[in-house]
């Protein structure tokens, strides 16, 4: 049965417990030493895994994942802020080179395309809009 609780910071847990059995040739401390190997690598995931005990060669385990990790936001975002408004850019573009105006602007040169081609097209692409870049 999955099970929820919370860590000490708040965040939710979600749980199973399990019980597992090494294969034929492997022991216990075999089982115990693939687990160790797969948890450092899953517990960048927030995923754990720990070994509550074991009996007779049947160990009893914990596998969860804390749902703040599944949904933390994190991947390649959009800077929000800009120092400069599109005036700025528009006047600043007229005397220097793309690869200037994109530093000036703190962006890529593929996004001052983009950018520039959206404010030409809904008519916005003038010196005297204070809008932010």
């Amino acid at each position: 049965m999955i099970k929820k609780r919370k860590d000490m910071f708040g965040y939710d847990i979600i749980y199973h417990q399990l019980r597992m059995m090494p294969m034929e040739g492997e022991n216990v401390e075999d089982l115990k030493g693939d687990f160790e190997y797969l948890k450092k690598k899953l517990e960048a995931c927030g995923i754990y895994i720990h070994f509550l005990n074991e009996r007779k060669g049947i160990c009893d385990v914990e596998v969860g994942i804390h749902e703040h990790h599944r949904s933390r936001g994190a991947g390649w975002f959009k800077k929000k802020t800009s120092k400069v408004s599109v005036g700025q850019v528009f006047e600043y573009q007229k005397t220097h080179t793309t690869k200037e105006t994109a530093a000036f602007a703190e962006i890529s040169v593929k996004t001052l395309y983009n950018r520039k081609k959206a404010l030409m097209e809904a008519g916005q692409w003038k010196s005297d809009n204070k809008k932010m870049f």
